[in-house]
């Protein structure tokens, strides 16, 4: 009886160590990599945070650094099922050299990402979610600076505040949410695409002229899903019975 105790105080032991560990993905650009992302960056060898980085000198309406999307370059360490893990921290370091309008004054732009999931579907293509990190500009990051959100309960079925959906319209606001059925979970359940960006769910923004730099694009997952740890110490359980 005592030997059974104490294997079950061991693999008990072990399985809070999972539960409690975390584990990070970071892509740093370095030597010009682009790390599994594409978008309207250049990925130059200098100038990060440090060596590498992912660099927006372009003239546009926003900034995009993407993985996952269908026929582009893929990261598997930002896509997946979100909801096996008790915790998410997304984060990315920001610098912006120049943001200007046509007149050359400087303005500023909100900057963000998307999850999506293309396996759901909604009137206005794949569903997902959007969260609003931060503000770019060179009044707001003109030195390096972390933006970063944290996914405190990944099987929300409602939106955190902060997180807006979108791949349907709503009939009286005309303003973005999720498709009929569609949760926060269900979204976070298979994540296909990962992006960076400045496009806001719901907004329309003029033409812009830009060197804004990304740098240690990462993400944090902390421990296991609570349906994940009940499933694992039950068949903890069943060994003893």
């Amino acid at each position: 009886m005592r030997n059974m105790i104490m294997v079950l105080l061991v693999v008990i032991g072990a399985f809070a160590t999972i539960a409690s560990g975390a584990s990070t993905t970071t892509v740093g650009f370095d030597g010009g990599s682009d790390g599994g992302f594409i978008g309207n960056a250049y990925f130059e060898t200098t100038g990060g945070n440090p060596d590498g980085v992912a660099r927006h000198l372009f003239d546009g309406f926003f900034t995009d650094l993407r993985t996952g999307a269908p026929g582009e370059p893929t990261n598997a360490g930002f896509l997946g099922n979100y909801t096996e893990f008790e915790s998410v921290t997304i984060s990315f370091d920001v610098k912006t050299n120049y943001l200007n309008n046509f007149m050359g004054d400087p303005i500023a732009r909100p900057i963000g990402v998307f999850l999506r999931n293309h396996d759901i579907t909604g009137p206005n293509g794949a569903a997902g979610v959007f969260f609003e990190m931060g503000t770019v500009g060179v009044n707001f990051t003109p030195g390096w600076t972390t933006l970063s959100v944290t996914i405190d309960d990944p099987l929300s079925p409602t939106l955190p505040a902060g997180w807006v959906g979108f791949g349907d319209d709503d009939p009286v606001t005309y303003e973005p949410i999720l498709p009929a059925g569609v949760t926060f979970a269900s979204v976070l359940a298979n994540v296909g695409e990962f992006d960076i960006t400045g496009a806001v769910p719901g907004y329309f923004f003029t033409y812009a002229f830009y060197d804004v730099l990304i740098d240690n694009v990462s993400i944090e997952v902390h421990g296991n899903s609570v349906s994940n740890e009940s499933m694992t110490m039950s068949s903890v359980k069943s060994m003893f019975r």
